[in-house]
Order: structure tokens, then C-alpha cells, then sequence
């Protein structure tokens, strides 16, 4: 019961893939490839706009589409009933997504609505005339709360569906992104050395992280403990500006997005692990190093297997400051509305290796001048975007907007969509939210038409299913402060021809340094290396297609 309200609540909005090559639709271009949007001069605000017509299909293709729905499920009755509309839902096989959907869009068939599960093929499908701009004055009339709330807690996501400067989707967010990565401290190593007060600036890191060394925390008798491994890095990069590397192991394999990072300065993208700030950085983690603060297996880091999120380093009671996971993961409070509950998953597996250990949830550490943060994950999930085809009346576009902004305001009709008629698949006791019926799977679940149409929604409905003990609440605790969040860019073609080799180059440096295997002066260096190998060409590209999608 409980994962599954909480992995209903994370995401605000509903939304799946796309497409690939497509005829032009008659009727939606003016033949030079530019997709007039409807307007919206014969609607009323007061009432929906064909609600004395017949019937206006749609057709939908934006969810999941793990099954087809039963299109007489009470769900999709009711929503057709409110909105004077007949939904002809599409079902592709998602596991065969692009073959399946593109073998209908090469012949000229598509939904009004679709999920675009890549965003990053929203330049190719609008200059293929697949995708619709979205009017930003319609947004403002039709859908003002979610446009809202986007504006005030994700402005960033807007870039994630933009492309020439115009909207093509309806974005979505990951609510868990919303909170940065964790700090935890072993509290009773804190206690053991003698700190009461939880560390938050580098020297009171440092006085910790020194006394993990060498005051015997965990009371062995024994110099076997250290400060902190690779987890815990990044956020001590942050103290200086945004991260070079924003995972130490990820970055290590390979995944380029850990070691070739995006950050917008003085107007020009530029990648994060070349700025001078991150000598600084570096200059410190040598000097810890040396001194035996980090642990020497951080290279191949205190993840030795098993889940992404476990560290066994802390653990095993190897070091006492860790990071890298969520709150919900590390939550070390019960949640008294589910008796079942004892905590998160690395919590749990601390505690089965150290059953008297404690932790207690820290801050980023704040640099000499004042920066601070830990790395956050990307806030945008795939957009759902209006195609070309919708074009031909402009009701589909006013009547799925304000679907969104009415799932946005009514907190009934958005659970309903996620659940079922309320009394029948939920309900609410005293205040709280209570699921009445489980599916079994997903492909249940969307038979019986959940999660189908449900798109919008905001924070406030994901806090009150949760309830005020559920993990949202406690993440409002715990995750109060800042984080770097990854900068939408669109991909370039010098990413995939320089990225793996920069990655590489990136990775070789920062861990020679650290160890003081390269001196801290070697730095710039990797600087003037990464520029000559691809990296200033790859920030004039990035630089160049962020002003594209961002229209200047």
C-alpha cells in the first residue's frame, strides 16, 4: 500500500513517447513547415466550449500504455461526460514504442495527444510536422493554476518542452526531484567525538571528518575509520560551486551526464568540471585525502554492489558521512498512519549492519564564499504534446487544457483519474487518503482505466495523499536547502563526438588530483586539454542550441 501512494504522488503529470518521420497533414502547415496554433477568440472561460455540440473525439495516446483501456471503464464515462467528449484511446505496445508508433505516423496516421517519452525528439518531430505549438496565452487562459504552479516551483521544466522559443508539450515533474540529494551524518560517532551541533561549514566539516579519523568514533580501539567516501564528494564540490563530477562511480563507468555537466555563465553554456572554481575544490579534497580524511577505496567507490543507493562503506561502519540517495530512502521516522512502515530502504539495511548506529539528516556544506548544495536530479519526466492533427478544430486543444487546469484545482477528479470513482477505488477517513482498490499490475490498472487521462495535478494534492506523516512532509523537514539542478540543453553533435573521450579526460584528473597522484596545479592542464580535445567546440554548439530552444 504504502509505495504504491507514493509512487503515485511523485509525478505531477501523466504523459509518454513519440515518433519519428511523418507525411504532412493537410490543412495544419502553411507549407514552410510552421504549425499555426488555434485560436481562441470563440471560447468563453465560463463553460466548456462545445458543451452544446456533439461530441468532439480525441484521440489519446498520452499515458503509459501498458494496456488498452476499456474504453465503457466508469473513468473514462465520467470524463467524457464532463468534457462532451469521446476519447478514442490508442494503445501501442510500449515495449516496441517507437517501432509500433512509428509504423502508423510514416503512414500518416496520429493521435491528437501524445506522450513524447524523449524530449529530446521534439526539434525532430516539429520540423517533421508531428508537434503543435502550444499558444502561451492559452496556457494563461485556459490552464492558469498549472501554468502557475510550473512558473513558481519549476520555471526550468518550460525549457524541457520548448523549442525556437514556442511550447510544445505539457510538462511534467518529478516531485522527488524537487529535494536535493541527502547528507547523513552517524550521529553517534558526532556524539562519540564530542559535536553536538550537526556540521554545515567547512571548518566544522573538517573538524568532524577529522576526529572520524582520528578519535576513534565507533570506540574499537582501532585507527580504521575515515571521514567519507565518493557518495559524500559532490556535495563538497557544491561548497564551491556547481559539481564537476556528480557522480564519482557513475562517472567512472562512463555515463557522460555525471562528468560533462552544463552550467549557463555570463549568458553561454559552459561545462561545470573545467571552471576554476572546481581547482578550489579540488585543492581541499587533495589535502583531505592526504591527511586520511577520504577513504582510499573511494576510487572504486563505497558502493560495492547490490542497489545504487547502499553504501556499504557506512555500513560497515567505515566512515560516517555519506550522501547520494533520497530522503525517502534514508528516512529514519515512522509514519504512524501505516504500522507496517520502519523506515527507508538504506535506513533499514544501516541499521540490520549497525542495530545501535544513529544518523542524523545534515546540510551541504557552505564554502568560504558562502555557495552550498548537493546534487539534484533532473525535475522534468516526458511531456505530452499536441500533433499536428489536432489542428483541425480548435476545441482539442481548449478541452485538454482545461482538463489540465481542472486536474490541477480538483483534487477529487485528479484522484479519481490516478484510482477510480471515489468510494469505489478511494476514498478519504478523517482527512486522509485511503486507496480501496490495488491492481495487481499496470496493465489491470490501466484496463480499468487509471491513469489513462489523468494529466496535471500539483505539490499540495501529492502532500495531502500522502498525508502529514507521509515521506513529502518529511522531505519538507529534512531537504530545505539548496541543490544543483541539471540544466536543460538539447543534445549536439559534439556531445556524442567528444563526450565519452572529455568524460574520460574529466574523470582521469579529478581522481589523479584527489589523490595526489597529478599535483593540484595540473588542473589547468586538464583545462587546456578538454578545450583542445572537443570541449570548446562542444560548448559553442550547446551554447548555440540552448538559445535556439529558448528562441534568442
Amino acid at each position: 500500500m504504502r509505495k504504491v501512494k507514493r509512487t503515485a504522488g511523485l509525478v505531477v503529470t501523466t504523459v509518454l513517447t513519440a515518433a519519428m518521420a511523418v507525411s504532412i497533414i493537410g490543412g495544419c502547415s502553411n507549407g514552410k513547415g510552421e504549425n499555426k496554433p488555434p485560436t481562441n477568440s470563440n471560447v468563453s472561460n465560463k463553460e466548456t466550449p462545445h458543451e452544446t455540440e456533439k461530441p468532439l473525439e480525441i484521440g489519446w495516446l498520452a499515458y503509459n500504455s501498458s494496456a488498452q483501456p476499456d474504453k465503457d471503464s466508469p473513468i473514462i464515462k465520467l470524463m467524457e461526460e464532463k468534457y462532451k467528449t469521446k476519447f478514442d484511446i490508442w494503445y501501442v505496445d510500449n515495449t516496441k514504442w517507437d517501432d509500433s508508433l512509428n509504423i502508423k505516423l510514416a503512414a500518416g496516421e496520429m493521435p491528437d495527444f501524445m506522450k513524447v517519452l524523449n524530449r529530446n525528439n521534439i526539434p525532430n518531430y516539429v520540423d517533421q510536422n508531428i508537434l503543435a505549438p502550444i499558444p502561451e496565452e492559452m496556457l494563461t487562459q485556459f490552464a492558469p493554476t498549472f501554468k502557475k504552479f510550473f512558473d513558481d516551483h519549476f520555471p526550468e521544466i518550460w525549457n524541457s518542452v520548448k523549442y525556437d522559443g514556442k511550447i510544445y508539450g505539457i510538462p511534467g515533474a518529478n516531485l522527488n526531484a524537487a529535494y536535493p540529494t541527502v547528507v547523513i551524518w552517524r550521529k553517534d560517532w558526532l556524539e562519540n567525538v564530542g559535536i553536538t551541533k550537526t556540521p554545515e561549514t567547512l571548518e566544522e566539516f573538517e573538524d568532524a571528518l577529522r576526529k572520524f579519523r582520528n578519535n576513534d568514533p565507533d570506540d574499537n580501539g582501532k585507527k580504521d575509520t575515515y571521514g567519507l567516501s565518493d557518495f559524500a564528494i559532490p556535495g563538497i564540490m557544491g561548497a564551491f560551486g556547481y559539481p564537476g563530477l556528480m557522480e564519482l562511480k557513475s562517472a567512472a563507468k562512463g555515463e557522460l551526464d555525471k562528468a560533462i555537466c552544463y552550467i549557463l555563465k555570463d549568458g553561454e553554456i559552459k561545462i561545470a568540471a573545467i571552471q576554476p572554481e572546481m581547482k578550489e575544490a579540488l585543492t581541499l579534497l587533495s589535502k583531505w585525502y592526504k591527511e586520511g580524511l577520504i577513504d582510499p577505496e573511494f576510487i572504486t567507490s563505497e558502493n560495492t554492489g547490490g542497489y545504487w543507493g547502499d553504501s556499504q562503506a557506512f555500513y560497515n561502519g567505515k566512515i560516517g558521512l555519506t550522501g547520494k540517495g533520497m530522503f525517502y530512502q534514508w528516512r529514519n521516522t515512522l509514519d504512524p498512519d501505516n504500522p507496517s512502515y520502519l523506515g527507508g530502504n538504506q535506513y533499514l539495511n544501516f541499521k540490520k549492519s549497525q542495530p545501535n548506529g544513529e544518523i542524523v539528516f545534515g546540510k551541504p556544506m557552505i564554502g568560504p564564499d558562502g555557495k552550498s548544495g548537493t546534487p539534484q536530479w533532473d525535475t522534468a519526466v516526458s511531456p505530452a504534446s499536441f500533433t499536428t492533427k489536432s489542428l483541425r478544430d480548435p476545441r482539442i486543444m481548449e478541452t485538454v487544457l482545461r482538463m489540465v487546469e481542472d486536474q490541477t484545482t480538483d483534487y477529487d477528479l485528479f484522484q479519481t483519474n490516478r484510482f477510480g470513482i471515489k468510494g469505489v477505488g478511494w476514498t478519504e477517513e478523517d482527512g486522509k487518503f485511503k486507496q480501496l482498490v490495488v491492481e495487481p499490475s499496470n496493465i489491470k490498472s490501466e484496463q480499468a482505466g487509471k491513469n489513462v487521462l489523468t494529466i496535471g495535478g500539483n505539490k499540495e494534492f501529492a502532500l495531502r495523499s500522502q498525508g502529514p506523516a507521509g515521506d513529502f512532509a518529511f522531505a519538507e523537514q529534512v531537504n530545505k536547502y539548496p541543490g544543483y539542478k541539471p540544466l536543460i540543453v538539447p543534445p549536439v553533435e559534439a556531445y556524442n563526438k567528444y563526450g565519452a573521450d572529455l568524460a574520460k579526460l574529466t574523470v582521469e584528473y579529478y581522481f589523479k588530483i584527489i589523490t595526489g597522484e597529478r599535483p593540484v596545479s595540473d588542473f589547468d592542464e586538464f583545462v587546456q586539454k578538454f578545450r583542445e580535445h572537443g570541449g570548446e567546440q562542444l560548448e559553442k554548439e550547446a551554447t548555440e542550441a540552448y538559445n535556439k530552444m529558448i528562441g534568442e
